[in-house]
């Protein structure tokens, strides 16, 4: 049986702000609780301890519905929350104990401290970044990472494509966009579309082959890949400094 949130000793306070809560609330634990699920089995990858890790960035962290798993799992450790929502990275800092860190909305602009983090959790990031973006963020990750750091980032792989190609999910994009990116997921092995009316911001489709493409040019080494490893959705790939 899996573990509740009450018997994982977890925070169970949820903003009244926080989107992610749809009304389910026994699903929104859940997909924190896989979350924490996915740093565990990094970890142990990477060959490290919970208790070696010392200090946490959880970035976008929305209104804490992972960190609330990571502030219980790593009681003692330093957590930083980074969102462009002010108002979820003020809930994480008051909830959670964490330092206020306000993203930016140039990559480049915003201000991680280099080499300060043991561990970065990236949920549902590189899910909304065009190509262009994925590499300019895995070079800020790197850069923020302490020596022999972990990060571990998801995306929308094959079991995203399916659910798209078989009318189950549109991902919040019109049938011509959404196609779209399935044409081009189908050639290249990566695909995306701006949300309506949004910039630099929208859904993208990537196949295991193309992420470790975009891995091999940087100097992270992979660790750990699963496919639907978070919530029974988002594949998960996890990457040593």
């Amino acid at each position: 049986m899996p573990q509740t949130k009450r018997n994982l000793g977890i925070n169970p306070e949820i903003s009244p702000r926080d989107e992610m809560l749809c009304g389910n609330r026994d699903y929104y634990f859940l997909v924190g609780q896989s979350a924490l699920h996915c740093v565990d089995t990094a970890l142990q990858a990477a060959g490290r301890d919970r208790s070696e890790v010392q200090t946490i960035l959880d970035l976008p962290c929305g209104h804490g519905r992972v960190m609330r798993y990571l502030r219980a799992a790593f009681p003692h450790a330093e957590m930083t929350a980074c969102d462009l929502l002010s108002d979820g990275v003020d809930f994480c800092a008051t909830t959670f104990g964490a330092s206020r860190l306000y993203s930016r909305e140039k990559v480049e602009d915003i201000p991680l401290p280099p080499g300060s983090f043991d561990l970065v959790w990236v949920g549902s990031l590189f899910t909304h970044l065009s190509a262009e973006l994925w590499s300019r963020w895995l070079l800020l990750f790197h850069k923020s990472l302490r020596p022999a750091g972990v990060l571990i980032f998801s995306f929308h792989g094959r079991d995203a494509y399916h659910r798209a190609t078989n009318k189950l999910l549109n991902y919040g994009l019109a049938d011509p966009d959404l196609s779209e990116i399935l044409t081009r997921f189908r050639a290249d092995g990566f695909g995306y579309a701006d949300y309506p009316h949004a910039n630099s911001f929208g859904i993208s489709f990537a196949r295991p082959d193309w992420v470790f493409r975009q891995i091999a040019a940087t100097d992270f080494r992979i660790i750990h890949f699963a496919e639907k490893q978070w919530a029974d959705h988002h594949d998960i790939c996890a990457v040593m400094k």
